[in-house]
């Protein structure tokens, strides 16, 4: 259900750094699998905490849409 995915999505960047364990548990796959995904696509991301903002680019990597805020002027 794409609802139930943008929402994920959404609960998964909540502007709080997490781990690579935490995104796995949220995206409801295991470590090894996010690892393997990650290391397909390229993508660097640090050891430690990942911050929101490599967060979006990871769920955007590996296929998971992205609900963006936009401010209003």
């Amino acid at each position: 259900d794409s609802h139930a995915i943008i929402q994920l999505s959404k609960m998964i960047t909540m502007n709080a750094p997490k781990t690579k364990i935490e995104i796995a548990r949220d995206l409801g796959i295991s470590l090894r699998t996010l690892q393997r995904w990650i290391k397909k696509s390229g993508l660097q991301v640090p050891r430690g905490l990942v911050c929101p903002k490599k967060q979006e680019e990871i769920l955007e990597v590996l296929g998971y849409p992205v609900e963006k805020e936009h401010s209003v002027d």
